[in-house]
């Protein structure tokens, strides 16, 4: 693939496809052509076409690593709100959430970002500074995101082992003041009830008209 026909070393235009409106160019240098036939190297206008013939895998593949990946977030709360007293869960999710944001949504575009530069081929050149990206290598880019996806998701789940090897149940916590409140509702109803009047009408003697 070259940026221009000029870079391929194409000298004229050959004719243009009429089924899809693409200039051909003869006399490439760059290119080799059939030498045995003395054919000259061609080249057509355009990207070259690329096929996946494996997306339904990819597909599946990716449908079952996205549903896993969410399983994972209601029990890590919920391994979350066990570890710690009942008076430090709040405490407890808000640190969770902080590493989450500081070692995954920080960091994880950037390594992704550092990964898919690495598979450029052709970069964008302003002014000698380096531009945008033209042209990936797709094969290249698939594999280096497929490493750096199993390599994340090995350090999550050796975490999630070490955690529950590391697990130690905290203190009982004291009871809560609703757990208080309804034993000494508890309480309460074992006392005796004083017989009322038969007119039902309790009257305080201190009060003053």
């Amino acid at each position: 693939m070259y940026y221009s026909p000029c870079h391929a070393g194409c000298t004229s235009i050959n004719h243009t496809e009429p089924s899809t409106g693409k200039q051909v160019y003869s006399g490439c240098g760059c290119v080799v052509g059939n030498v045995s036939w003395g054919e000259e190297g061609s080249a057509l206008t355009g990207k070259c076409s690329s096929s996946c013939h494996h997306m339904p895998v990819f597909l599946s593949l990716f449908f079952v690593t996205i549903c896993f990946t969410f399983l994972s977030s209601i029990p890590a709360v919920t391994a979350t709100l066990r570890c710690v007293p009942d008076s430090q869960r709040s405490f407890g999710l808000g640190i969770q959430w902080i590493v989450v944001r500081a070692l995954g949504s920080v960091p994880g575009p950037i390594a992704f970002g550092s990964v898919i530069d690495i598979s450029c081929i052709l970069w964008q050149d302003q002014c000698g500074d380096q531009g945008s990206c033209y042209i990936y290598h797709n094969s290249a880019m698939s594999q280096y995101t497929l490493a750096a996806g199993i390599i994340f998701k090995l350090l999550g789940t050796i975490f999630f082992l070490v955690a529950s090897i590391l697990y130690q149940p905290p203190p009982e916590s004291p009871q809560s003041s609703c757990e208080t409140t309804d034993q000494g509702t508890e309480h309460m109803s074992d006392l005796p009830i004083k017989d009322l009047p038969d007119d039902g009408v309790i009257v305080n003697v201190h009060a003053r008209l």
